[in-house]
């Protein structure tokens, strides 16, 4: 899996010219086939870490200090159909439409399933409902194995210590093999 945050896209909805520190915007790999490279970096951050800044220094307004914020982030297309996926599932469930969620400091996160289907012998079949994803960021990641090539993007916002912002966010669909599922 390989995931890029930048501010450069056209007509994306996190896309900046500079970021709220006066640094031009830039493309930043974050992870490169499952192996963390970067992290975003405001001054402040940059200087308590020694991290280079990544013209992330975002916020909603100047009411406001700048924070180390996300873009426009996504997770790469990766070299599978769809189908590849799907096959290689003999018992799944597939989250086909995410509702909202939350992401605590540390990673943990949960987030809702609005639409899903359960796979069996790699096809989806029955409807299923009231499903909730939970897990922890560095764990879940490591779990990704397959990236499909359907790359979809979505306008969306970020809230934090600085505000709330506007941002791009998405990814392919993945094949996650195994996560906790809650719900009824």
């Amino acid at each position: 899996m390989t995931a890029w945050d930048e501010g450069l896209s056209p007509d994306a909805f996190g896309t900046i010219d500079m970021d709220d520190e006066g640094m031009p915007a830039q493309r930043t790999l974050l992870i490169e086939n499952g192996i963390l490279k970067n992290f975003l970096a405001d001054r402040t951050g940059s200087l308590r870490t020694g991290h280079p800044r990544t013209g992330s220094g975002r916020r909603q307004s100047y009411g406001f200090a700048a924070a180390s914020r996300m873009r426009n982030t996504y997770i790469a297309p990766g070299s599978y159909s769809l189908d590849d996926l799907f096959t290689s599932i003999d018992r799944g469930i597939y989250c086909k439409k995410m509702g909202g969620g939350s992401v605590g400091p540390t990673g943990q996160f949960n987030f809702a399933v609005e639409e899903a289907y359960l796979i069996e012998q790699g096809r989806p079949t029955k409807p299923l409902k009231g499903a909730t994803l939970i897990g922890e960021a560095k764990e879940i990641m490591n779990k990704i194995s397959m990236c499909s090539q359907d790359l979809a993007l979505a306008a969306g916002f970020c809230g934090s210590v600085s505000g709330s912002i506007y941002v791009t966010v998405g990814q392919p669909h993945l094949k996650v093999d195994s996560i906790t599922v809650g719900g009824r």
